[in-house]
């Protein structure tokens, strides 16, 4: 309803692998991929196992998952289940309060379980049907903010997504027709505010897409067309279904010749009887030897208002315009390898403006959504990832990254609390993060750090909230029962129990321990 995902409801447990595709990616993946993409993916190949994992930790945390995997000829059929229970109870300083005591935080208990399975079948050699149910409940309640001694709300969650492929690959060509259904529900109950709300959103998506490959597979040529349709009923709303349906056609052309490598995008949406501006982006790569690429993108993005912009009620605004932004990045990336490691170093430059930034700004005894605001970001990173050479007894990998970040309100209108010159909230000017992780016989210790630079928490910039640094350790242990595996780990967070927040009178907790053992069963 609001275009945002609750990321800390995603458990880790179900993926096998997680990608961030940063830089504006609305050509590919059209409204709100301005910022990036984060890729949750499972994977078809996988072997018979029946995996057990069982962790306990600081705060009454407690988390079970099982999993197992069946394989056979043609078909292949995953199953994972999760349930997490924390109390939450922990400690920290409350610096709203007269001399800083440290309290338990209250009323932030959490209950997460869901069941997620993947279905494949080799329908014939060229070809495979998946199926996908991911279903999951969660009931947490809803801790008070540090000035407030007392909090009774909580919120239940529920969602349930499925899906449904089918993909057909030839020589030099292949085609995927996919359809995904998700129905999400929100229960948030308050008896201190007399506050007992239903949400409820489904959306309905159908996409095809044909690609096929030219000279020799140096250049590969996408179209594909995409129909969304999403509703929401919710007191906000008006107690009555609202609908938003939107229609894109999208395309690619992926060439590689020589020493460059070009990718060109496109993508036309119909919003609302609308027609929006072709988006398109190009972006390239140019090897300039073994060590040395250069690299840079120039693309279009844009963001849709959602439900809540257009229909809430007081407040929506239906003349609401989307949002635009133009992204500019260049790059260098260097790497050296040789028979004793791998240096790899990623340097680059960005900018990225968006106009008609949709805003909600109070007035009329309520607040509304309105088009007012120009905004750019621009800034530099610089990241590094040392591996030394790999042996079958140990190995060794340290990776570090930081970035240097502007992100301004460029034009402001008279009647919006943002001035112009500004940098926006909650975006810190620098942060840097990370990683050692040393494995030995069987034994892998990772030390992982993060510095976070001061926030302001007023459009003004006459407040902040001062910077952090977190340190965080694991230690783990195989160990190999004939063909089956198991692993023993111990983990600290916070270890320098730093007193910090994320956000304002939203206390975070101090030291904490987690202990966890898995146990894979492998059958061939």
């Amino acid at each position: 309803m609001n275009g945002q995902l609750d990321l800390s409801l995603v458990p880790a447990s179900l993926f096998d692998n997680f990608t961030l595709q940063a830089g504006a990616g609305s050509a590919s993946w059209g409204t709100g991929a301005i910022g990036g993409i984060i890729y949750l993916q499972t994977s078809s190949q996988t072997e018979k196992h029946v995996r057990f994992s069982q962790h306990s930790g600081s705060w009454g945390f407690r988390q079970s998952a099982f999993d197992i995997a069946f394989c056979k000829k043609r078909f292949t059929s995953m199953t994972k289940v999760f349930k997490t229970l924390v109390e939450n109870n922990y400690r920290f300083i409350n610096t709203a309060v007269y001399g800083n005591p440290e309290q338990r935080q209250i009323n932030a208990s959490q209950q997460l379980q869901g069941l997620m399975q993947d279905l494949y079948f080799k329908t014939s050699k060229k070809s495979q049907l998946h199926l996908a149910f991911w279903g999951q409940k969660t009931h947490r309640k809803i801790p008070p903010i540090a000035l407030n001694p007392i909090a009774v709300a909580y919120q239940k969650d529920e969602s349930l997504r499925t899906m449904a492929s089918w993909e057909k690959t030839m020589h030099n060509w292949s085609a995927i027709i996919r359809v995904g259904f998700i129905t999400e529900k929100i229960q948030y109950v308050d008896s201190l505010t007399q506050i007992n709300a239903s949400n409820n959103a489904q959306t309905s998506i159908a996409e095809a897409e044909v690609s096929r490959s030219f000279f020799q597979g140096t250049s590969r040529v996408q179209f594909g067309l995409n129909s969304t349709n999403a509703k929401a009923i919710s007191p906000g709303l008006g107690n009555t279904w609202i609908n938003q349906q939107r229609t894109s056609l999208f395309g690619s052309l992926r060439s590689h010749f020589g020493k460059f490598e070009t990718l060109i995008q496109f993508r036309q949406e119909w919003f609302l009887s609308k027609n929006i501006p072709l988006i398109p982006s190009v972006s390239g790569c140019f090897t300039i030897n073994r060590n040395w690429k250069f690299r840079g993108q120039v693309a279009k993005s844009f963001r849709l208002p959602t439900l809540n912009d257009l229909y809430w009620q007081p407040g929506g605004n239906l003349n609401l315009q989307p949002e635009f932004g133009n992204t500019f990045e260049l790059g260098m990336d260097f790497q050296s390898k040789n028979s004793l490691y791998d240096l790899q170093i990623h340097s680059g430059l960005f900018s990225n403006r968006v106009k008609n930034w949709i805003v909600w700004i109070p007035g009329n005894g309520y607040w509304k959504p309105e088009n007012v605001q120009q905004v750019k970001s621009e800034g530099v990173e610089l990241s590094v990832n040392l591996s030394l050479r790999e042996t079958k007894k140990w190995k060794y990998r340290m990776v570090s990254s930081t970035q240097l970040l502007n992100a301004i309100v460029e034009k402001s209108s008279s009647y919006s609390n943002f001035q112009s010159g500004r940098q926006l909230v909650y975006v810190p000017h620098f942060t840097w993060n990370g990683n050692l992780s040393v494995y030995v016989n069987r034994s892998l210790l990772e030390i992982g750090s993060t510095y976070t630079g001061s926030r302001f928490i007023t459009s003004d910039n006459s407040t902040f909230l001062p910077g952090f640094f977190l340190l965080n350790a694991s230690f783990s242990q195989e160990i190999q029962f004939l063909k089956h595996e198991a692993s023993l780990s111990i983990q600290i967070n916070n270890i320098l129990n730093a007193n910090y927040q994320v956000i304002a009178w939203r206390p975070m907790p101090l030291r904490s321990f987690m202990l966890g053992f898995n146990f894979t069963f492998k059958n061939s």
